[in-house]
């Protein structure tokens, strides 16, 4: 199995490379997109602190966004090169530290008008729930990058779960990347440490698969660019499709026995969203 796997991964990559840019061509498109869309909005940057110090968000602020709000896990008390260009600049880019899992961090962040979110869903045992949340911030477009893996043939919208993998069946997946060794959970061993989960790669994602999350989360694909020197990164932008989520939401439950137990009633269900002035973006 892992010599096929060898072969589908390199027929793949060898494929891909005949379209591959330079790396600064392709980080010449990114902050073009920035410096098109951003003008007169509100721009978010989901995840741009930790290795590029807050580059799309300054980029963001620079093309002429009406605000900018960067969140990420990191501190940025930890990043001087970040809080140094901050002060230099006397920009006025919003800093929200938190957990793009978290709803309390989500509505903190609140809704932007363009969100920018890069190198940050395969880091999750939890991507769908993470675009989900992207959707619950995002008017008009999202642009989304992730590493993904070659579409499985015979398997559309498969994925491969790369936690404790052996290393012989994660090199195949490993050797596009540049530099694997530093990547956990695929070109390194899973790190299990207590706090350290969120540095793995969980997930291999295909192509297809994204897709099809992007659609479950209520989004629409308006380009997909594959514009990225590795074989395997893909960026897309996406548009927010006028729908309430597909699931309730996540105290809907408990709230609706706490109303039927306080005397209040039962929730509603079929209308529940239309009655209770959620937005389509289940915000």
């Amino acid at each position: 199995m892992t010599l096929l796997t060898e072969l589908w991964v390199a027929a793949n990559r060898a494929r891909r490379r005949l379209r591959k840019p330079s790396r600064e061509a392709w980080h010449r498109a990114r902050l073009q997109f920035v410096d098109a869309t951003a003008r007169g909005k509100s721009f978010a940057d989901v995840g741009g602190l930790y290795s590029l110090h807050g580059e799309i968000a300054f980029r963001a602020e620079d093309a002429g966004a009406r605000a900018v709000s960067l969140l990420d896990a990191g501190d940025p008390a930890y990043d001087p090169q970040y809080t140094a260009e901050h002060q230099r600049r006397g920009s006025r880019v919003r800093f929200v530290q938190g957990d793009l899992h978290d709803p309390l961090t989500v509505e903190a962040l609140g809704p932007h008008d363009i969100v920018w979110c890069t190198g940050v869903i395969y880091h999750t045992p939890h991507p769908l729930h993470q675009l989900m949340h992207l959707r619950s911030v995002t008017r008009e477009l999202l642009y989304l990058g992730t590493h993904t893996i070659p579409e499985v043939p015979g398997l559309p919208q498969a994925c491969v779960f790369y936690p404790y993998l052996p290393e012989r069946q994660r090199r195949p997946f490993a050797r596009p990347h540049w530099r694997p060794e530093t990547l956990a959970g695929v070109g390194a061993p899973f790190d299990d440490r207590p706090m350290y989960g969120y540095a793995n790669f969980w997930w291999g994602i295909t192509p297809s698969a994204l897709r099809a999350m992007l659609r479950a989360a209520r989004f629409e694909i308006a380009e997909e660019r594959r514009v990225h020197a590795s074989p395997w990164y893909v960026e897309i932008v996406a548009r927010p499709v006028a729908m309430h989520p597909s699931l309730p939401p996540a105290d809907y439950y408990r709230r609706r026995a706490a109303a039927r137990e306080g005397g209040g009633g039962e929730l509603p269900f079929d209308d529940y969203y239309e009655t209770h002035g959620r937005s389509a973006a289940g915000a």
